[in-house]
């Protein structure tokens, strides 16, 4: 499908359980006060975010059109507001020109492969939640700029690791992640300019030491940029980094990086990563 608008909308809760969903063109890709995905597979290019969950003063807004920004807002079981995004399964591939994924609440990722192309702004980011956002499981790749660059949450339970590039990387430079033994655990080439990666995969353990490098070769089945069953010949070494906690964020010179993320489009106040060619991060 191609739309100038949302390309799939719900006033309340819209949820994918199976089949394929391909939305070339929309302004944003999907969206509803909770969006759930259970299973399918799903490409999506947009022009502001790829999903997003109850987005209120978001680019979307500017366009004034009809019923904007009209959703119905349901009550979890304690009676809270409930606005959320969730994957537990399926093929997640986004390519946006706003946040990559948008939730005004939490995030909950709990399995299927999810990979996130985008923003090159700074004014948005590849991930952006006000609540919490856990990863309890699947694959994941996410590569955007930094401005607005944020993590998963210490409360989840599979670890994931965000790497802050100093400079711009260019689209296809492909990022490879390895373990101690030279596995590799994750390459991706993504499809847009990136300056931060997050990657999650049930193969990154607490307390081992992995090492991120940019460019050198890949073979295997390449399925929108992921790599799979493929031997990895190294490029340019990034960043070596021993994972001390279940949600480690760092940047490309080794240093730790804290109070990730910022206003954005709707995303939590922090402190803003840094812009292109600066230095450390701390």
């Amino acid at each position: 499908m191609s739309s100038g608008d949302d390309g799939i909308h719900a006033d309340s809760s819209l949820v994918v359980k199976n089949g394929t969903i391909d939305i070339s063109q929309s302004y944003e890709g999907l969206e509803g006060t909770t969006i759930t995905v259970n299973g399918g597979k799903i490409h999506v290019t947009a022009k502001d975010d790829g999903f997003n969950a109850a987005g209120g003063n978001d680019g979307s807004a500017l366009g004034g059109r009809p019923g904007e920004n009209n959703f119905t807002v349901e009550k979890s079981n304690d009676g809270n507001d409930s606005t959320f995004i969730r994957i537990t399964d399926g093929y997640v591939n986004i390519n946006a020109s706003g946040d990559g994924i948008d939730s005004n609440g939490s995030l909950f990722v709990d399995g299927g492969t999810v990979l996130v192309n985008g923003p090159t702004n700074n004014g948005n980011g590849p991930l952006d939640y006000n609540g919490v956002a856990e990863i309890t499981g699947g694959n994941l790749a996410v590569a955007g700029s930094s401005g607005m660059a944020q993590n998963f949450s210490d409360s989840s339970s599979q670890n994931s690791l965000l790497v802050a590039y100093s400079s711009v990387q260019k689209a296809g430079t492909l990022v490879s992640l390895l373990d101690e033994s030279g596995n590799t655990i994750l390459s991706f080439t993504p499809a847009k300019d990136y300056q931060s990666i997050v990657i999650s995969t049930p193969k990154l353990e607490p307390g081992k030491t992995y090492t991120l490098y940019s460019g050198g070769s890949t073979g295997g089945k390449n399925t929108d940029g992921l790599y799979t069953d493929g031997n990895y010949s190294p490029g340019t070494k990034v960043v070596s980094v021993t994972l001390s906690g279940v949600a480690t964020s760092i940047s490309d010179t080794g240093d730790q990086i804290t109070g990730m993320g910022g206003p954005g489009m709707g995303g939590p106040k922090g402190r803003p990563m840094p812009d292109d060619n600066q230095g450390n991060i701390s």
